[in-house]
């Protein structure tokens, strides 16, 4: 099992950087940033520049975003952002993806609202992009959304390239992850945005058996068009998990072994805690960070 963490691009940028450290120091594997823009609650920061910043205060740990909305950028500036970005880490970027739900900003962007439809289908327009050019193939496409012509970037750090781990849980997403996708991600079964009133949250056998649910869903996709599910690592964003898994050692490996026994590979836990993420609350307690750092230093921190 691999553990993450995903910090809300929020001011101060001091204050992210911090958190990268200490997870880097940890031995966490990834540190993740959300894309949201002109989210006044928990996004301050465009995520890519953040992200090139962050790779000059950090030397080890993977970073990425989870995940960067399609709503924003077109493949071909955002591919150029990816491979910017490898080199800037030295082969040390993971793109996550996902179809953009809200809230979002549309009118500020100048957009129309989009179905969840559409996004799909732009989801999967922009991925297939997404792969060629990261892999150093110049692209011309006519697309349904996208027109790109001629377009080559210089290859990346990464052979054959940058891996993608894609947020999906309807069955048009999940077609793109089994054709496209390194890593497949979901909420881990706690509902959003019920998840995040503690007096909703469901218990740990039943956000586990959600999740095995859809990742069966995806094996059935990939059979379809004759991917081995095996390949596609699977990770879980801990929204507003119950037990806390920061709360005691044996919470941990409560919370841990659920997710475990269905063949989750990577767990990402939100750092700061979420609830210290919207609204703009106080930073972290000491104390509370303290014992965060202390269960990761005895479960995540390699031995």
């Amino acid at each position: 099992m691999r553990f993450g963490i995903f910090t809300f691009s929020r001011a101060p940028y001091a204050e992210i950087a911090r958190h990268f450290r200490v997870a880097e120091e940890l031995g966490f594997a990834g540190a993740w940033v959300n894309d949201d823009l002109m989210v006044p609650d928990y996004a301050d920061f465009e995520p890519w520049t953040v992200l090139g910043a962050l790779a000059r205060d950090t030397t080890r740990i993977r970073l990425g975003t989870m995940v960067t909305a399609i709503t924003f950028r077109h493949p071909t500036f955002l591919a150029a952002q990816v491979a910017t970005l490898d080199q800037i880490a030295g082969g040390r970027v993971t793109l996550g993806l996902g179809s953009g739900g809200p809230p979002h900003p549309y009118g500020a962007f100048g957009h129309t609202d989009w179905s969840a439809r559409e996004r799909a289908e732009r989801l999967e327009e922009q991925t297939a992009i997404l792969d060629a050019l990261l892999r150093g193939e110049r692209v011309t496409q006519e697309g349904r959304h996208h027109t790109v012509r001629d377009a080559q970037l210089p290859p990346p750090v990464q052979r054959p390239r940058p891996p993608f781990v894609i947020a999906a849980h309807g069955d048009r997403a999940l077609r793109v992850v089994a054709r496209y996708a390194d890593g497949w991600n979901t909420l881990g079964g706690q509902p959003f945005p019920a998840g995040l009133d503690p007096a909703q949250r469901l218990p740990l056998a039943e956000v586990v058996s959600r999740t095995r649910q859809l990742g069966e869903r995806l094996d059935d996709v990939c059979a379809e068009i004759g991917r081995d599910p095996a390949t596609i690592q699977r990770s879980v964003l801990a929204l507003c998990p119950n037990p806390d898994p920061f709360t005691s050692l044996d919470a941990f490996d409560e919370y841990v072994g659920g997710y475990e026994a269905i063949g989750i590979a990577e767990l990402i836990f939100y750092w700061p805690p979420i609830e210290y993420s919207y609204g703009r609350r106080t930073s972290v307690p000491a104390e509370l960070q303290a014992r965060f750092e202390r269960i990761a230093a005895a479960k995540v921190t390699p031995h």
